[in-house]
């Protein structure tokens, strides 16, 4: 008796101990990889400064720049470029991010919890993802005119495709006597799908959101270019066309931290959303 109660603090403490553990390994790789990018641009630094090329110049130099190319001395502070170009690219790139993300899961969720209408549509949607969203960007133009409208439409375009695949294979993934288990109590179809279904393939619908939340990033970008007055992509190809090179530079280095950003967010929001999957997996 002795001896079992003596073991069982050690027990009972073990996954404290894999907890710390687990939080001290992903703080490693976390240092690790902060120490790799800093390494990299220290690299870039020193071939930087000894090759003199203008059209690639150091990372210290962009980004002493950054904050005079987002907040001009010349210009008050509500018409900096960060209000009316940055803001306004985020507010389509979110929007548009949302309203892809929203389409896909219905859309998926329609097409994998009902057999019948997955057999039809697989082909046409297999056809369709087929298609590079840039390749429409004409066609959202033509019919759509220039403008944030457009450009969101455009965004949730590419970013449905991603999530409606996951979420459809994710929910035809349900096992079925799972859904027998569920109706053996009498739950209704509407508690069966938001209470199990949509739960039980929530994984896969943060992964295609995350793959989304990549192509919201580019089509954002490349729709600004064709089709718009302002925004980040607009002030990107307008500094490259005028050759200055360390203000396309800094452009650059907005969008990177944009989606990293825009990343981190989303993540955060799957760990809170997920934290049962997390659980369970450590269990």
């Amino acid at each position: 008796m002795t001896a079992i109660v003596d073991q069982a603090p050690a027990q009972a403490g073990s996954p404290v101990r894999r907890s710390r553990w687990k939080h001290a390994a992903a703080s490693v790789r976390t240092l690790t990889g902060i120490g790799v990018l800093v390494a990299l641009l220290f690299i870039w630094q020193i071939a930087a400064s000894a090759a003199g090329n203008r059209f690639f110049p150091p990372p210290l130099t962009i980004l002493a720049n950054t904050p005079s190319v987002l907040f001009p001395r010349n210009v008050s502070t509500l018409e900096a470029p960060f209000f009316t170009d940055v803001l306004t690219s985020l507010g389509r790139m979110a929007a548009g991010f949302l309203l892809g993300t929203l389409a896909g899961v219905l859309l998926g969720a329609l097409i994998g919890w009902f057999g019948t209408i997955r057999d039809y549509v697989t082909p046409i949607v297999e056809f369709l993802r087929s298609i590079p969203a840039t390749a429409v960007l004409p066609i959202f133009i033509m019919l759509l005119g220039l403008g944030s409208e457009m450009q969101i439409l455009f965004i949730a375009w590419g970013v449905s495709w991603f999530v409606l695949i996951n979420t459809a294979a994710a929910v035809a993934e349900i096992h079925p006597t799972m859904l027998d288990f569920c109706r053996t109590f009498r739950l209704s179809r509407p508690k069966i799908f938001f209470g199990v279904v949509l739960p039980s393939a929530s994984p896969k619908i943060f992964a295609g959101m995350r793959i989304g939340l990549t192509a919201a990033m580019i089509l954002f970008v490349t729709s600004e270019f064709m089709g718009s007055t302002n925004g980040i992509g607009f002030m990107l190809i307008q500094t490259q066309s005028r050759f200055q090179v360390l203000d396309m530079w800094a452009w650059m280095v907005v969008i990177a931290v944009a989606g990293f950003l825009a990343n981190s967010i989303l993540e955060a929001v799957e760990a809170r959303v997920l934290r049962w999957h997390s659980d369970s997996k450590r269990k």
